[in-house]
């Protein structure tokens, strides 16, 4: 399971990462609120990834991953900004500085889940294809943003995968409509809510005939997806 150490400061943030992190079973997270502990958290849990803010109270999170990379030990575990700095020159001196992604605030939380994985996929192609979802001929592949039916690309919008993607993570379960709304929206960001519909309608259509009805409407409580084991006919 990919260890993620996460270095943040704000606890709403904190614990928007957190419920993101365990939307996958597959991640394991770690927090520190200071940059004087990032180093000596690596050192320890010697995490497979760091998420790291750039606006510490304490520092600055540029000059934590410098002291990352100085060190023998941590220098090649991957580190993926958090920030709230979203300019291209920020991001373009970010990535100079030896990050390896960078993530502005609000985010989406399954995007956040797509960038770790992409990441991680850069390092540990094991950890990365650990998230790949298989539900008879339906697959999800998160790292890739892309799901296929029967082998076939899908091409479903980022939204369209991300609400899917939660479906088919909690199969034959009903998922709310909050709780699709609230982890496929950027955090902190209002949503229309009857945008949700709109997306499961066209997630639908591209399922085709046959395949939309495994979305179910549960009346008053949200939706959920339940897929065959088998392969469908024709």
């Amino acid at each position: 399971m990919p260890l993620i150490l996460v270095v943040e400061d704000e606890p709403k943030i904190a614990e928007a990462i957190r419920k993101t992190l365990s939307l996958d079973p597959s991640f394991i997270g770690e927090f520190v609120a200071l940059s004087a502990l990032a180093l000596p958290a690596a050192l320890r849990l010697k995490p497979d990834l760091i998420l790291l803010d750039i606006r510490l109270p304490d520092g600055d999170g540029r000059q934590v991953l410098q002291g990352l990379k100085r060190n023998a030990a941590t220098s090649r575990i991957p580190v993926v900004f958090l920030t709230g700095l979203g300019s291209e020159g920020d991001k373009v001196l970010g990535l100079e500085w030896g990050a390896d992604d960078y993530i502005v605030k609000p985010f989406g939380a399954m995007e956040l889940l797509a960038r770790l994985r992409a990441v991680l996929r850069r390092y540990r192609p094991e950890a990365a294809s650990a998230g790949d979802i298989e539900l008879g001929p339906l697959s999800l592949e998160p790292s890739e943003r892309r799901a296929l039916l029967g082998g076939k690309d899908l091409r479903l919008r980022p939204r369209e995968f991300e609400i899917l993607q939660l479906l088919a993570s909690h199969p034959g379960k009903t998922l709310s409509r909050s709780f699709l709304i609230e982890n496929s929206s950027a955090y902190g960001l209002p949503v229309p809510t009857r945008s949700l519909d709109t997306h499961i309608k066209n997630i639908r259509k591209k399922l085709g005939e046959k395949a939309s009805s495994w979305i179910e409407t549960i009346p008053k409580l949200g939706y959920r997806l339940s897929v065959p084991g088998r392969r469908m006919d024709g």
